[in-house]
C-alpha cells in the first residue's frame, strides 16, 4: 500500500494545471469543473502538488502501489495519446462506433469516475 493524490473538491478551482503535469492520466476532469483522481492511475509521482495553485492536492488516499513497468505503461499511454491528437483532427478523436476494446476501456474509465463522484457525495451528505 502506498499513498494516492487526493483533491479537496471544496479548494480546487477547476484550473486544469494538475491534469496537464500527470504523467498518467489519473486525474480526470475539465477546466473550471470539478477535478478528481483515480487511484488506480495515480504513480504518487507529486507533480500534481507542486503545480496546484491552490495547495487543495494531497497524498492521502491508500492504494496499491503500480509496479515500474505498470508506470511506464500508462506514461507510454499517454504519451501516445497525446501524439495522437496532435496528427488527428479533433472530429476524428471519438469516431462514433468504437471497438469492444476500447468501449470496455472507457466504461471503466466512466464506472471509475462515477465511483468518485459517489465518494464525494457521500463524504458530503456525512458532514451535513
Amino acid at each position: 500500500m502506498q499513498y494516492k493524490a487526493f483533491i479537496d473538491e471544496e479548494n480546487c478551482i477547476g484550473c486544469g494545471k494538475c491534469i496537464r503535469v500527470c504523467p498518467t492520466d489519473a486525474i480526470v476532469g475539465s477546466k473550471q469543473v470539478l477535478h478528481t483522481i483515480l487511484p488506480q492511475f495515480c504513480t504518487s509521482c507529486s507533480n500534481c502538488i507542486n503545480t496546484c495553485p491552490t495547495d487543495c492536492i494531497t497524498l492521502t488516499t491508500l492504494g496499491v502501489a503500480l509496479s515500474e513497468q505498470e508506470e511506464l505503461l500508462l506514461t507510454e499511454k499517454k504519451q501516445q495519446r497525446l501524439s495522437r491528437n496532435q496528427l488527428v483532427p479533433p472530429t476524428i478523436l471519438f469516431p462514433r462506433s468504437m471497438s469492444t476494446s476500447s468501449a470496455t476501456t472507457q466504461k471503466d474509465r466512466k464506472q471509475s469516475i462515477a465511483d468518485a463522484i459517489a465518494r464525494v457525495k457521500a463524504r458530503k451528505n456525512l458532514a451535513n
